[in-house]
């Protein structure tokens, strides 16, 4: 999500990292799952890139729905998922 993020928005990774004042190997070992960011940092790192994240409480789906639907994502490219994202917002 940071990465998609960071080059929807043009960033380069050191960009990022100054804007949010951290050091560019942070910003690439978030981007790699080396390790998690916090909500608030993910979200202070997505807002840097000039989008926003919410959390919302939603209504649960069956199993094999919801890993259907995360097998569909994981074979899409990150720019087809950010697609999808943005479509899903102009609904």
């Amino acid at each position: 999500m940071i990465r998609e993020a960071r080059l929807r928005a043009g960033l380069s990774q050191g960009d990022l990292g100054a804007r949010v004042g951290r050091d560019r190997a942070q910003i690439a070992r978030w981007e790699r799952d080396a390790v998690a960011p916090s909500f608030e940092t993910l979200r202070e790192l997505v807002r840097a890139c000039g989008f926003d994240l919410t959390m919302e409480i939603v209504p649960a789906t069956s199993d094999d729905a919801a890993e259907a639907r995360v097998r569909a994502t994981l074979l899409q490219s990150p720019q087809e998922r950010m697609q999808a994202m943005l479509e899903s917002l102009t609904r």
